[in-house]
């Protein structure tokens, strides 16, 4: 199994409505050979965290590969979540 985190910083001036949409148009992606995903904003628990996380776990590396390509995926990249994300970083690893 593929476990891809992605963690985000929002650019300044971003409303919790848009935020809202976002991590709710996140949950209800699917792609064929995802397993899950969560989305969620950071408690701010601890200074110096990112906003959000997205946490997708695939069955193998081909289910990420079609994941990472998927179109209805990348517009939601492009129109929901670049929109209003300043940086983002991300990693993938076996589980």
């Amino acid at each position: 199994m593929i476990r891809n985190v992605v963690l985000a910083k929002l650019k300044a001036g971003v409303t919790e409505d848009q935020v809202a949409a976002a991590v709710e148009t996140l949950r209800s992606m699917r792609t064929p050979g995802m397993i899950s995903i969560t989305v969620g904003r950071d408690l701010g628990l601890r200074d110096g965290n990112w906003d959000m996380a997205v946490v997708t776990d695939l069955e193998d590396v081909e289910s990420y590969r079609t994941y990472d390509t998927d179109a209805e995926h990348n517009r939601i990249r492009r129109e929901v979540v670049a929109p209003i994300t300043e940086r983002l970083e991300r990693i993938q690893y076996e589980i």
